[in-house]
């Protein structure tokens, strides 16, 4: 087995060099998928995002694309409010990011469904978790921001919790405008979440920073609903 070391980015032959054991199943997307695992070597516990072996005609433009995501996430985690990128691995066309934390409460948009689904009254740690989730959001897209980065795809299913705290994750449309610091774009989107999209993006108007801060408007909304 070959030792993963935190900033790590391996070219390996054979995915089975990885010490990782799979525990199970975090979530399924379009471009892959994510999981939890165990490093059997140190005992730690992460997820890893797999990215599915890519057949398209443009294999460049994918791994552009993965690289994009990569590149945000070293930028952006070490804040406490984001997702931290421990290491990335490649295999052929597979590519893999090593994630810390596991969320031990899961995404926002489950924890708050299972809240209304029980129809019991807020215990006082979801009050607090509910209550800490503005100030939490707001330092961390404050930062993303700062980097001249757009999240693109800000949702409560895109938002963990982890002892308590917020944490955004999937940065996988994320803009990053460093290079020209203009984050203004125009056209069709690439992909974007109607329910919590601003309205330029659903019209194909130019959009900016301010659609992400729409977007989490729309989940304060959701938040306060519960509250």
């Amino acid at each position: 087995l070959i030792p993963v070391h935190e900033g790590g980015d391996l070219e390996i032959l054979r995915t089975e060099d990885l010490p990782y054991k799979y525990i199970g199943s975090l979530g399924i997307g379009s471009n892959g998928c994510v999981e939890m695992v165990e490093d059997v070597i140190t005992g730690r516990v992460f997820a890893q995002k797999i990215f599915r072996r890519y057949r398209g005609p443009n294999p460049a433009k994918f791994k552009q694309g993965v690289r994009n995501e990569i590149n945000i996430l070293r930028r952006l985690s070490p804040h406490h409010h984001i997702i931290r990128l421990f290491a990335t691995y490649s295999c052929g066309r597979d590519f893999g990011m090593i994630l810390t934390p596991v969320a031990d409460c899961g995404d926002l948009g489950s924890y708050l469904q299972a809240i209304l689904d029980s129809r019991n009254q807020l215990s006082t740690e979801q009050q607090v978790i509910l209550t800490r989730a503005f100030g939490c959001l707001t330092s961390g897209l404050a930062f993303i921001h700062k980097q001249t980065i757009r999240h693109k795809d800000i949702k409560p299913h895109n938002i963990l919790i982890h002892q308590g705290y917020i944490i955004y994750t999937d940065f996988g449309i994320a803009l990053d405008a460093s290079q020209s610091d203009i984050t203004t774009t125009t056209g069709t989107a690439e992909a974007f979440t109607r329910r919590y999209c601003a309205p330029e993006i659903a019209k194909k108007h130019s959009r900016n920073r301010k659609s992400d801060v729409f977007s989490l408007g729309c989940v304060f909304i959701e938040i306060l609903a519960v509250l």
